[in-house]
Parts: structure tokens; sequence; C-alpha cells
């Protein structure tokens, strides 16, 4: 993760410059990646220059919203929803989908509502994650490998993670006693967000972002 964390500043420091939109996306998490390819993608499609910025999810927000940087990739609704001044782009990503592993095999159809009294690891800064867990026992970490270590040495009964994250699958190949309990706990669309003087944009970057998913 440490190796992916430097990818991302390196990416930065050579390619900010000179671009149209620089973007935030949370570090150490593989998914952000793949929607920053499917974002930069898309943003080439529109011709519009872009680059990234890897920030903690609170830090990154509070910057887009005060114009300090151009954007954010791969939030949710709920997590944009004190930052007025960021606009989402309304053609989403692709879906994020929390989901629980565990070494113990329960029923989890019920939603979040299956997780009560057990003890989780979560994300920090996942505003999705952080409120749907609010009134249960939880322990926040900076990386999902830092959510595995966790789980695997018996510090929390249960890991939240999406459904498709490579960690876990990684994870779970390795060790036959780990399970992706299904199905996922929710299911939420993941967005671009522009600040609010680039709103010219997100026509553009809304049909491209279909066009590339679409491909």
């Amino acid at each position: 993760m440490k190796a992916l964390a430097t990818l991302l500043c390196a990416l930065f420091t050579a390619s900010a410059q000179g671009q149209d939109l620089v973007l935030y996306i949370i570090p150490d998490t593989p998914a952000h990646m793949e929607a920053w390819q499917i974002v930069q993608s898309a943003a080439q499609r529109a011709g519009i220059g872009v680059a990234l910025r890897p920030l903690p999810p609170r830090r990154g927000m509070v910057m887009a919203n005060k114009g300090e940087l151009d954007g954010a990739i791969g939030r949710t609704m709920l997590a944009a929803r004190d930052f007025p001044d960021l606009v989402p782009v309304p053609e989403s990503i692709f879906n994020y989908a929390p989901s629980a592993w565990s070494y113990k095999q329960f029923d989890v159809a019920g939603g979040w509502n299956a997780l009560r009294g057990h003890t989780l690891c979560v994300r920090k800064g996942y505003s999705l994650t952080d409120v749907r867990t609010r009134h249960l026992q939880r322990q926040s970490m900076d990386s999902d490998d830092s959510l595995l270590r966790m789980l695997r040495r018996g510090g929390c009964d249960v890991a939240i993670m999406d459904r498709n994250n490579k960690a876990g699958r990684a994870a779970m190949a390795a060790d036959q006693a780990l399970y992706l309990l299904q199905p996922p706990l929710e299911e939420a669309p993941l967005y671009l967000f522009l600040h609010k003087r680039h709103a010219g944009l997100v026509g553009r970057l809304s049909e491209a972002l279909r066009q590339v998913k679409r491909e």
C-alpha cells in the first residue's frame, strides 16, 4: 500500500502542471485507482486534462469544496452532503458494495442491522460506512491491509470492504477460513464531483463516462 501511495504522489508531481483539473483521490485504495482510470479515460474522451492528488478523505473534500482542488473522485452523495460547493457529475463511476469479510459465517441478509453484536473494522473517512456503523462497536483504520491484519488477529469480527476489494480477494484465496459474506450490506454509486466553478464541464464528463462504461 505504501508503494501505491508513492506512485500516486509521483503521478501527481509529474503531471499536475499544465493540466486542466486536479482531482483528489483517497490513497491506499485500489478501487479508487480504478475509479481514477475510468475518470482519466472519460476526461481524455471529453478533451479535458486531469491530474490526481492523493489525500485523506476529509481533507480532500474540504480542499475541493474550498476550490483549492478542482474536484473529488469516487465519493458517494452522502460523503458530499456537507460540501455545497461540490457539483456531482450525474453519471456514476461504479457502484460501491460494502460487504462483511469475516472468519465467522452468519446471515447478513438483513444488511447493516445483521452486524449488531459483532465488532467491526472500518476504513477511516468512508462517510457511508461511518454513518451506517455509528451505533455499532467499531475501530477505524487507514488501509485495507490494516483491516485484514486486525481481522486475522481477532481484533474484530468483521472487516467492512467492497465486495470486489482486491486485498480481500487475495487474502481469501490464501486463507480458506476467510469468508466474504453475501449479499453486500448495501450498494451505493460513486461519483466524480467538481468544484462549482467547473459546472460547465459536467455535461461533457457525464456523457464521456457513459461512453467509457458502455465500452
